[in-house]
């Protein structure tokens, strides 16, 4: 049978394809030392002086009698920072290739394709803020007996080291706890800060700003502040001391930066506890902050009422006489000069009420009602003589049932006042204490002046007096202390 066509295949072995080494040698290499003292800054070695970095490809294909350089032989090769954009140009702009100018300083670059070799040449040092780069080299190689394509990829990483003054960091030292004083005489904690390098404690040109309310708002010459916060200097090696007279002091406008490192803080600053942040900008203006704590650890104070008849009044005794008396932790505090105290009144129901002016009621069982109108602005006319009242003064008045009142005038005149719906004293209200709502029905029964907004105030160890007019059945008296 006579042949009609023909065919053929052709069998390649690539399994003898000569193996591939691919490297990137670095001159003078891959490493800097970056090293920063304030406003001097070095690079060892410096790759902006003499021939700067020059990266070097070398592939190799290995062989029966050794390696041969095959880098020039090449087709596609480039240089590049992430295996996508070549880097092209001869003395180009660092800042003209983006994805150089990540890892370098101001500079230029150059890059050679030739027939022996490929360079990439970088007359820039590494940016300070980066600590590696990688550089990368490819290209595609096609052997010579099999035909195959490789695709040929080498890297290295260029690394930065820093060291010297670069490691900066600021610590705080002082008094980190405040104790509340008991008397006039206020205590304070104090704080200094201070900008540290590696070779000791940084003060040329460094300035400072301190932050209160964990660390969110700025401490600056306005109220509030001025009255809970000072600044002054402290020497480092100096243990940082401050007084009263230092609140106010030295602080700075909003925003700005001032030369003092040491907080001083009022007491009233800090209630159990309070984060700072402290902010210090160099002569560079580059700025480090540290966070710190302070702690109130003062005891809790207690405050007692003494009774001179205990708590009952009773075999014709009409009065009591109220002391306050003050424990700190377990102490008692033996002088209450400074202090100051809020007594209220609370009737048998436990609403407010209020003490009676014995300057204006002296007698004891108070007027007698005669009359009164309904409403609102009710009137009620008293025996005796006239009181002088104010607008928005308070009057207590009893019915022959025992039952109390509480309200609020709007005039008085003779001896007749005009009720009004409570405007003056907040508390005070028509649900608690009801306005008359029956022709009359507080005849019979008492009225009675009431001090101020009903409550009395005292200093140091000054007393009140209690009577019976005050106390219908029950009553119970609060007392707040206020310290110097």
């Amino acid at each position: 049978m006579p042949i009609v066509s023909t065919g053929q295949i052709t069998i390649v072995d690539n399994n003898d394809a000569r193996p591939i080494t691919a490297y990137i040698t670095a001159n003078p290499g891959p490493q800097q030392v970056f090293t920063k003292d304030e406003s001097t800054v070095s690079y060892t070695p410096d790759w902006t002086a003499g021939a700067g970095l020059v990266l070097t490809a070398k592939v190799y294909i290995g062989g029966m009698v050794g390696a041969e350089d095959v880098t020039g032989q090449l087709t596609n090769r480039k240089w590049s920072t992430d295996l996508a954009t070549a880097l092209t140009g001869s003395g180009a702009a660092i800042s003209a290739a983006p994805t150089l100018d990540a890892i370098f300083d101001t500079g230029t670059f150059t890059v050679v394709h030739s027939g022996t070799t490929s360079t990439l040449t970088i007359d820039a040092n590494m940016a300070s803020t980066v600590a590696q780069g990688v550089i990368y080299f490819e290209g595609d190689y096609t052997d010579p007996v099999t035909g195959l394509v490789s695709h040929v990829v080498a890297q290295i990483v260029l690394g930065l080291v820093k060291t010297g003054t670069n490691a900066v960091y600021v610590v705080t030292r002082g008094q980190t706890a405040i104790e509340q004083a008991t008397g006039a005489t206020k205590t304070v904690a104090v704080v200094a800060a201070d900008l540290m390098r590696s070779a000791g404690v940084d003060t040329s040109g460094v300035t400072y700003r301190f932050f209160e309310a964990n660390g969110a708002v700025q401490i600056y010459n306005a109220a509030p502040f001025n009255t809970k916060y000072g600044l002054k200097t402290t020497a480092f090696g100096t243990g940082p001391t401050g007084a009263l007279g230092d609140i106010g002091v030295n602080l700075p406008a909003s925003g700005a930066y001032g030369a003092h490192n040491t907080l001083v803080i009022h007491e009233s600053a800090i209630t159990d506890m309070m984060v700072f942040r402290v902010e210090a900008k160099d002569a560079d203006n580059v700025v480090y902050q540290v966070y710190f704590t302070v702690y109130d650890v003062s005891d809790p104070y207690q405050l007692n009422i003494l009774s001179s008849t205990g708590d009952k009044l009773q075999n014709g005794i009409g009065s009591t006489v109220l002391t306050p008396e003050v424990y700190y932790g377990a102490t008692k505090v033996a002088s209450l000069t400074g202090w100051n105290f809020t007594w209220t009144f609370y009737n048998r129901d436990g609403k407010r009420g209020g003490f009676i002016d014995t300057t204006k009621t002296a007698v004891a069982g108070g007027r007698n009602i005669t009359a009164n109108t309904t409403g609102a602005a009710g009137n009620i006319t008293y025996d005796g003589a006239a009181i002088t009242w104010a607008a928005g003064q308070l009057v207590k008045v009893v019915n022959a049932a025992g039952s109390e009142r509480f309200y609020e005038i709007a005039s008085g005149t003779a001896n007749n006042v005009v009720l009004r719906t409570p405007v003056t004293n907040a508390w005070l209200n028509y649900t608690d204490f009801p306005a008359p709502a029956v022709a009359n029905d507080f005849v019979g029964g008492k009225l009675f002046a009431v001090v101020g907004n009903g409550q009395l105030t005292t200093a140091g160890a000054a007393s009140v007096t209690l009577t019976g007019d005050e106390v219908d059945i029950k009553a119970r008296i609060t007392c707040d202390g206020n310290r110097p």
